[in-house]
């Protein structure tokens, strides 16, 4: 089930990522309506820090896993 999760939340982020680049192509990569708070619509530059906000803590999750061997296994070495 965790493994599920992670790989979800992976998912979503480049999901996130991704609308957040095609969005900001929409509009010509303009950063004018970035600070206007009046409006009810995300900047796609918002939509995609979210996207990278959730990528970092679920690959560092991924790696951490991956390190984690047991104590009789000996490590594994660079080729």
């Amino acid at each position: 089930m965790r493994q599920t999760t992670r790989y979800l939340l992976l998912t979503l982020s480049f999901a996130l990522i991704t609308y957040g680049l095609l969005a900001w192509q929409q509009i010509n990569f303009s950063l004018t309506a970035l600070g206007l708070v009046e409006t009810w619509e995300f900047h796609p530059v918002l939509i995609m820090a979210i996207g990278l906000g959730l990528l970092n803590p679920t690959i560092t999750d991924f790696i951490g896993t991956q390190n984690l061997n047991p104590k009789s296994e000996k490590p594994r070495e660079a080729m």
